[in-house]
């Protein structure tokens, strides 16, 4: 019976890692989490244009409300501002761009092609792809010229 728990214990005793295999250990932990890095930071790449979207929509229509209007100017510059952030096939149909009295409605109505870089994995090997999405900006407010 002595010699059964020898052999057991031969059997399943735990050997010490190594340098080898602890360095192996830490390798492939240090990639796992460079690869989580790149797949969460690549997914607030797009969310932090989308927000810069947003607010350069929200300044040009506190512009508009002192004007009454979107000018071509101010138009064209909303439109660079846009392509900046990624934004492409920019349109702006729907835009309050007459003057209007004080008091009635502006529009501003912006449409276009964002490109979401996504990460794909297929068959095991990981590579950008391109995901076009479209993104509809659609602000109101009145006129206070």
């Amino acid at each position: 019976m002595a010699k059964r728990f020898l052999l057991k214990d031969m059997i399943f005793k735990k050997k010490e890692a190594t340098v080898i295999e602890n360095m192996l250990v830490a390798m492939v932990s240090l990639i796992m989490v460079c690869a989580f890095l790149v797949i969460i930071f690549g997914a607030f790449a797009g969310i932090s244009d989308k927000w810069s979207m947003r607010q350069a929509a929200r300044e040009y229509l506190l512009i508009m409300e002192t004007e009454g209007y979107l000018k071509p100017e101010d138009a064209a510059d909303l439109v660079a501002e846009l392509n900046s952030y990624g934004l492409t096939n920019v349109s702006l149909s729907g835009t309050t761009m007459s003057e209007v009295d004080y008091g009635e409605r502006i529009y501003l109505k912006i449409t276009g092609t964002y490109d979401d870089n996504v990460l794909a994995f297929a068959g095991g090997i990981s590579r950008v792809t391109a995901h076009p999405t479209t993104i509809m900006i659609n602000r109101q407010t009145t006129a206070k010229q």
